[in-house]
């Protein structure tokens, strides 16, 4: 078996072995017969052929002429002959330089071609005359190859052409890349293009703006991802990009994605003067071929073009948002500055913003002051359907608005479809917004709400950041006027409040009932509550006292009682804290008696204590805010007024405190006058020094009056009529001395003994004095009608002045104690009176009081008497009455 199939293995191989040698022999033969082939030969060997046959041919018929015909013994046969071979030689040297003539012009051709063509175009044939024919052929071609390429070229400066007019024809950038792919395509001849532009600011994204030939795959406004293209070669060599065969291109080691449908494309870079802006993908050539060299270099200067284009467009349009931003930013600062107010400022705002962004969704969210993790809506303007309203509250802690409030950043949101907190869903795609942009409004460092954007355009939505933020600070900047306005309106009409409170009380009887009433009835318009109550306390408990919009309820409630300690009221009152207390449900200090016993519904309470010194005095209360809830604000008004109404009660008390002393005083200083001067008593109740008020050296101007004959008239007229006729003499005397700014010191049995200039000093003492004795004088008169009159007595007296150095004080000890004067200037006085008896009702001075006086007076002198200090002389005058002035 391996016998027979040895044979017949070596039986095939001998038989193709045989095929072989005869294949072989047959193009050896071949091969020597195209080498002995006339057609494969030059012309110089087809001239030597040609010849051969032209002469020798017919020398040989002729030589067989002539030898048949004996025409060779002619003796001009030779000279033929000689004349045949010059005429040859000639017609074969003509025919041969013709012959290098057109050897030469066809290596000349032949070269030409090889020079200017490929080298499997040149003519591989021995024979110049095909070499021509070929070279001709191959220059044809070359021809038709420019004339075609020539076409192409006019084609593509045309395509330019239109592109570049159209770039000065079109504003509009999405048309611009939309006719330049679409130019692109047809002049690399492919079907299948994108262009792709950058995300900015980060971009780290390509955002399809234009595309033909790729459907659904990647439709207008698909994102890819920087990192993820092919495409970021083209950016960040900023060349193009050529692939053949993505598949055999070691610079990727990928294959290709079904959406270029080809593994030949051409990515380009779109440059501007600054930067590349994004690419141009072709792909799939109609006729199946691979993207060239050629390509590329046709599609430079259209995309260069269609760049500078792009960018000139982008910053016009830059411009143009620029300007129609600083618009709506004056227009902003108009509005703030305006005297629009509230809502209706806020709306102005909003629709401003909505001129600059298109959206179909703006949101103003603020901050509640009184808890930072709600938010409320301010205002809103909306496009598409919506059921949001004003004021409403929502607790956003861990949503996206509360991650924006701490970033104190803008955010992005692409997809609201993805959100699962019920409050981002509520506010965001529960109303038709499937992107959103939230920007936070700070203001001094502080975030005081969010701004919500819906539905923006995405291209759009990069280049305005910058804009939203600057108006969202301007949004920010008015509601904080807005806050501003509205805490100085509040705070007016609290201090309006206050001040009227404070009126009514400066104003009342202290009646306090009915000035708490007034208190609370304000309270109730300005603070905009349902009910209130204000209880006073009693012991170890609060007593009801007022209320306000209590209406019928009031006698069930006259005489209600709370313990301290119980109930939010009992509670302030027992700490002396103020309270708020926004839901009572949620307070373990709420007690619902009172609601039992009204009916009425308490949702929330304020309750400030009443603090005087330190000690509680009661408590009021205010229930149920109408609009809202209460605000810290709220607190410190009723603190305020609370702490007005505890000083009025206080100063109530006080008051009743004071009448009831000053009564006291007043009989104790009507009792008290009789027996001391009223300056002294002035002085000592007036005074605010702790030393003794009167203890001193003064000079002053003594008057000592004393009644003629008083022994006789006592006698006379008996005892009882003496102390009438004295009490008369000197409730008439001293009563002019009382006018005249003295004070009577003592009354010296038949006298008295006066002072000026003590305890209050002036430079008119000694007048007053003088005066005062003329007053007397010319009042005795009077006194004696009545005196004889009433009694049948009359009266005469002697009146004596002196001024000097005394010592004016207390004198006695702690049982009895008289305010006097002592010393010889006291002495002098009285011895001055011994004087007066030759004249009566005669008015004695000494010589120190009339150098005092200010007044001219008209005086004689009596005598001169000596002083006993210093045995010093002094006159004496007796005052006759007045002169004018001396001055």
């Amino acid at each position: 078996m391996r016998a027979r199939t040895g044979r017949r293995g070596r039986g095939k191989w001998n038989f193709f072995e045989s095929v072989i040698i005869r294949e072989t022999a047959i193009m050896n033969l071949r091969k020597l017969l195209s080498r002995l082939s006339v057609e494969n030969q030059g012309l110089h060997y087809k001239l030597s052929i040609i010849f051969s046959l032209f002469f020798l041919a017919p020398v040989a018929g002729f030589m067989y002429f002539a030898v048949k015909y004996d025409i060779l013994n002619d003796r001009h046969i030779p000279i033929y002959f000689i004349a045949l071979l010059i005429f040859s030689l000639f017609g074969l040297i003509m025919l041969r330089k013709l012959f290098d003539e057109v050897i030469r012009i066809s290596k000349s051709i032949s070269q030409t071609v090889v020079d200017e063509s490929s080298p499997s175009q040149t003519p591989q044939t021995g024979d110049e005359l095909k070499g021509i024919v070929h070279s001709f052929q191959t220059i044809e071609r070359e021809l038709r190859d420019s004339f075609r390429h020539l076409e192409k070229k006019t084609s593509d400066i045309s395509t330019l052409r239109e592109l570049s007019d159209l770039c000065f024809m079109t504003f509009n950038t999405q048309d611009l890349l939309y006719i330049t792919l679409e130019r692109a395509l047809r002049l690399t001849d492919a079907d299948i293009g994108s262009v792709m532009i950058l995300e900015k600011p980060k971009r780290d994204t390509f955002v399809i703006e234009a595309g033909i030939g790729l459907g659904d795959i990647a439709p207008k406004g698909m994102r890819i991802g920087f990192a993820d293209s092919i495409a970021k070669h083209a950016v960040i060599n900023k060349a193009p990009l050529l692939v053949e065969d993505i598949e055999t291109d070691m610079r990727f080691g990928r294959h290709s994605r079904p959406q270029y449908a080809i593994k030949s494309f051409i990515c380009l870079p779109l440059k501007t003067i600054n930067d590349v802006i994004g690419v141009v993908t072709l792909s799939r050539r109609k006729a199946g071929t691979p993207f060239t060299q050629e390509d590329v270099d046709v599609l430079v200067p259209l995309l260069s073009n269609a760049a500078f284009t792009f960018d000139n467009l982008r910053l016009s349009k830059e411009s143009e948002d620029r300007s129609s931003q600083f618009k709506a930013m004056e227009n902003l600062s108009s509005i703030i500055n305006s005297s629009f107010r509230s809502s209706e400022m806020l709306h102005a705002i909003l629709n401003e913003i909505k001129e600059v962004i298109a959206c179909d969704l703006a949101v103003i969210l603020i901050t509640n002051e009184e808890n930072r993790q709600s938010l409320f809506i301010a205002d809103y303007q909306t496009l598409i359907p919506s059921s949001l309203n004003k004021g409403q509250m929502y607790v956003c802690d861990g949503t996206v608005f509360d991650k924006a409030i701490k970033q104190q950043k803008y955010l992005i949101l692409h997809d609201t479809g993805v959100l699962s907190h019920p409050v981002e869903k509520e506010i965001l795609p529960d109303h038709g917004a499937r992107t959103a942009l939230l920007t936070p409004l700070k203001m001094e460092g502080r975030v005081t709400g969010v701004l919500v954007l819906c539905n923006i355009p995405t291209d759009a939505l990069e280049d305005k950041i910058a804009v939203i933020e600057v108006m969202a600070h301007g949004l920010s900047r008015a509601i904080e006027k807005e806050k501003l306005l509205i805490d100085f309106a509040r705070r007016n009409r609290e201090l309006e409040t206050l001040r009227q409170i404070g009126g009514a009380l400066a104003a009342s009887t202290f009646d306090m009932d009915k000035v708490l009433k007034h208190t609370m009835d304000m309270i109730q318009v300005i603070m905009d509550v349902e009910a209130g109550s204000l209880l006073l306390l009693d012991g170890n408990e609060l007593e009801f006292k007022m209320g306000l919009n209590v209406g019928t309820n009031i006698d069930i409630l006259k005489g209600s009682r709370i313990k301290l300690g119980k109930g939010i009221a009992g509670y302030s009152a027992a700490r002396g804290e103020s309270l708020i207390v926004r839901n009572v449900k949620e307070s373990p200090y709420f007690q619902p008696d009172f609601d039992r016993m009204t009916g009425f519904e308490t949702r929330s309470v304020i309750c400030v204590p009443l603090i005087s010194q330190g000690k509680v005095l009661g408590v009021i209360e205010v229930l149920n805010k109408r609009q809202g809830e209460f605000l810290k604000s709220d607190l410190q008004l009723l603190q305020s007024i609370a702490t007005t109404v505890s000083i009025a009660m206080e100063n109530a008390r006080l008051y009743g405190e004071t009448l009831t002393m000053a009564e006291k005083e007043r009989g104790i200083r009507n009792l008290f006058q009789k027996y001391v001067p009223k300056e002294v008593i002035d002085k000592i109740t007036l005074g605010t020094e702790e030393r003794p008020v009167i203890d001193e050296f003064k000079i002053i101007t003594l008057l000592n009056i004393d009644i003629r004959g008083y022994s006789v008239l006592s006698h006379k007229v008996g005892p009882q009529k003496t102390v009438a006729i004295l009490n008369y003499f000197f409730a008439a005397m001293g009563e002019v001395v009382f006018r005249h700014h003295g004070i009577v010191d003592k009354y010296l049995g038949d006298g008295f003994l006066a002072l000026f200039g003590a305890p209050v000093s002036s430079a008119a003492d000694a007048d007053n004095a003088v005066a005062a004795a003329l007053d007397m004088q010319r009042s005795m008169e009077g006194v004696t009608d009545y005196l004889q009159k009433r009694f049948g007595a009359s009266l005469t007296m002697g009146v004596s002045i002196h001024t000097g150095e005394v010592v004016v004080g207390n004198i006695g000890f702690e049982k009895k104690m008289d305010y006097t004067v002592i010393g010889d200037s006291v002495n002098f006085v009285f011895k001055l009176q011994s004087l007066c008896k030759p004249w009566p009702n005669g008015i004695l001075i000494s010589e120190k009081t009339h150098h005092a006086c200010e007044s001219a007076l008209h005086v004689e002198e009596i005598d001169q008497y000596a002083a006993d200090t210093d045995s010093e002389i002094m006159k004496i005058y007796r005052v006759l009455g007045r002169l004018q002035d001396r001055i």
